[in-house]
Formats: structure tokens, C-alpha cells, sequence
């Protein structure tokens, strides 16, 4: 392949904090299956000029390529397009792949943007500024040549919101790393011991920005958590969203019983999944939904509202009920979160058989 025009694919996400995030996983899947397939040779990452490159496994041939500056967050979004452009107009490649929103004004080569979701431009309170900083992007993804998204919902908003042709567009649902199994006992026993899990435990795992609806999931906590002698574990970085968050919990009934473990490593996470009586999702959107598929591939029961992405990913192995209602949602959790019939029917439920096709 040498000599060959490359194959550039926005990294940034794989670097500094994004790294250990959704899109840092989406491009370590993306790079493990090009490496896999043998091509990842022909790959050169887009990254930030102020970051080291990304520690890669062994073996893996994607390169760093070329640097963009780093400016403020707020700036980044609306540069990106024409920072982009400039390099894809220096360097030639064969095709360009942006992975989240930075998609060149112009290119001569052939661009794929991967959308994940559509959340300001779908849930409007809370959004204001990101709409105006991502509104170019969104523009310009009609021109695309292929957009990917991970499930039909995102496909139906990046038709209806950004008004892209839909014979442009290539559902391919997220999968779930090979780590999300359920783990030892023994381990889990450990894990909780070292968190300072005492009682059985409810888990949601995310950053609580608005439309995870923080309120809503400590509304089902205190239907469910003094009357069953269980606690909510909260895991996920909260970012900005940190003193908000504590502040939400604080003012709570249920205060006493919820747990803010902040952003747990791997192994962890692995392990609270395994051994928490119920994923509790409360979310108002969307657009895939990974926690719910890692918590049902380690053998954790899943309730959730019945809204965007989530009938998709959670099909019949997990409860989903109607959009918004605590009190529905409180019932399916107490349900799952003690042994019973319906903790028993999800038993032996797994995302081999009710991923999305």
C-alpha cells in the first residue's frame, strides 16, 4: 500500500479525556476492525496538535497523520469544517471519515460521517448554545457521500433534521467489547467491598446532562429503593455536569441511598454491571444506547423508557415502558430487582439474541 493516498479518520477522540468515552470506544472498534480486515495500513489519524498521539495496541499500522489546533470548546465545533477542509485540501486521501460532526466544508476526497445522535436539534431544552456551535455541521452532512448511524431512530432524525437522502445513509448498530461478560462473584464481592457497596444496588451508568433526566431516575429511587432495602450506584464522568449533579442528589428523599462513584475503570464497570439488581435508564434519547447493551451482556436486567433508540437495543431482553412515567418505570424495576417471574423470564436474555440487524 505504500504510496498509495490514505485513509483519514478524525482520532481526536481517542485522545486525552474523549479516550475512555463513547467515542473513544466507537474508534478503537472501528481501527480493531480495520486492523482485523488487514487494511488499517492505509490509515492516518486527524489529531489534535496539543495532545500525544494515542497509546494503540501492538500490531495495530493506523499513524498519526495530520494536527489541528486546539481552541475553545465552544470554538472547535464551528472551526472544524473549514480547519478540516484546509487539511484535506493540503494532504490527498483517498477518503475522509468523521467520526463526530467535524465534516469539511469542501473535500476532494469522499467523505463518511459517522452520527451518533441528534440530541440538541431532537430535545431542544438545555441545547441552546450546541445547537448554534454544531447547526453548520448538521447542514452540511446532507452532502456526505455516506452517513452512518447506529440505529434506525438516529437514521429517521438525520433524514428528518438534517434532511439527508436516506439511500445515503447505513444503519450499523454499536456492538458490545468482548469484556462485557459476567464476572466472578468473587470479583464482584471485591469490587463492591472497595466501593463501599454495602446493600443491593440499583445502577445507571452516563453523564447526567438534561436529557438523562437525573430527576426522573431519583423519582424511581425513592419508589423503589427504601422499600426493598436497595441503593442507586450512579457511575460515569459528570464533567461540567458535576456540581449540578451533587447538587440534584443532595436536595433528594432518597440522598442517603445513592452512590456517585464518578468514571470507574473497565474492570469495574464490568463488575457493577454484574452485580447490580437492575440498569435503570432514564433517559428522554437515545441514539444507540451502549450501557444498555453492555448491562445485558453481563447479565444485568434492564428497564427503560420506551423512547428514540432504546425498543431497538433492548428488544425483548430487557422492560421498556412509557416515555416519561416514574411510576411505570418504578414498577419495572421493582420487578426486576427482586427474584421473581420477571427477573427469571429476562434470565439467559443476551444481546446475540436481540441485537439490531
Amino acid at each position: 500500500m505504500t504510496g498509495a493516498a490514505p485513509w483519514v479518520i478524525d482520532g481526536r477522540g481517542l485522545q486525552g479525556g474523549s479516550g475512555v468515552r463513547g467515542i473513544g470506544s466507537y474508534l478503537r472498534g472501528l481501527l480493531g476492525g480495520l486492523h482485523d480486515l488487514g487494511v488499517d495500513e492505509r490509515v492516518e489519524l486527524l489529531l489534535r496538535r496539543s495532545d500525544p498521539p494515542p497509546d494503540l495496541p501492538p500490531g495495530w499500522a493506523a499513524r498519526p497523520g495530520p494536527r489541528l489546533p486546539a481552541l475553545k470548546r465552544r470554538l472547535q465545533p464551528l472551526a472544524d469544517p473549514f480547519l478540516v477542509a484546509a487539511v484535506l485540501l493540503r494532504r490527498p486521501a483517498a477518503l475522509y471519515h468523521a467520526v463526530e460532526y467535524a465534516q469539511p466544508i469542501v473535500a476532494r476526497a469522499p467523505v463518511v460521517v459517522t452520527v451518533h445522535d441528534l440530541i440538541p436539534f431532537v430535545v431542544r431544552d438545555g441545547y441552546t448554545w450546541m445547537r448554534r456551535e454544531r447547526l453548520l455541521a448538521v447542514r452540511q452532512l446532507r452532502h456526505a457521500e455516506a452517513v452512518i448511524t447506529p440505529s434506525q431512530a438516529t437514521a429517521d432524525d438525520a433524514v428528518r433534521v438534517a434532511r439527508v437522502r436516506r439511500e445515503r445513509i447505513s444503519v450499523i448498530p454499536h456492538g458490545v467489547a468482548a469484556a462485557f461478560r459476567p464476572a466472578p462473584a468473587e470479583r464482584v464481592a471485591s469490587t463492591r467491598e472497595r466501593l463501599g457497596l454495602d446493600r443491593p444496588f440499583l445502577l445507571a451508568v452516563g453523564t447526567f446532562d438534561a436529557h438523562k433526566r437525573l430527576k426522573t431516575l431519583l423519582e424511581v429511587a425513592a419508589r423503589v429503593c427504601p422499600v426493598f432495602g436497595l441503593d442507586l450506584v450512579v457511575a460515569g464522568d459528570q464533567g461540567v455536569y458535576r456540581p449540578q449533579v451533587r447538587a440534584t442528589v443532595t436536595a433528594s428523599p432518597v440522598a442517603g441511598h445513592v452512590h456517585l462513584v464518578g468514571r470507574v475503570g473497565l474492570a469495574d464497570l464490568v463488575d457493577l454491571y454484574s452485580g447490580a439488581r437492575c440498569l435503570v435508564h432514564s433517559s428522554a434519547y437515545e441514539g444507540f444506547g451502549l450501557p444498555l447493551l453492555e448491562a445485558m451482556a453481563c447479565g444485568c436486567p434492564v428497564a427503560a423508557f420506551a423512547n428514540s433508540a432504546i425498543p431497538e437495543v433492548c428488544g425483548s431482553a430487557g422492560v421498556t415502558v412509557a416515555d416519561g412515567d416514574a411510576g411505570e418505570l418504578a414498577g419495572a424495576v421493582a420487578a426486576l430487582a427482586v427474584d421473581g417471574p420477571e427477573r427469571e423470564r429476562l434470565n439467559g436474555k443476551t444481546p446475540e439474541s436481540n441485537s439490531p440487524q
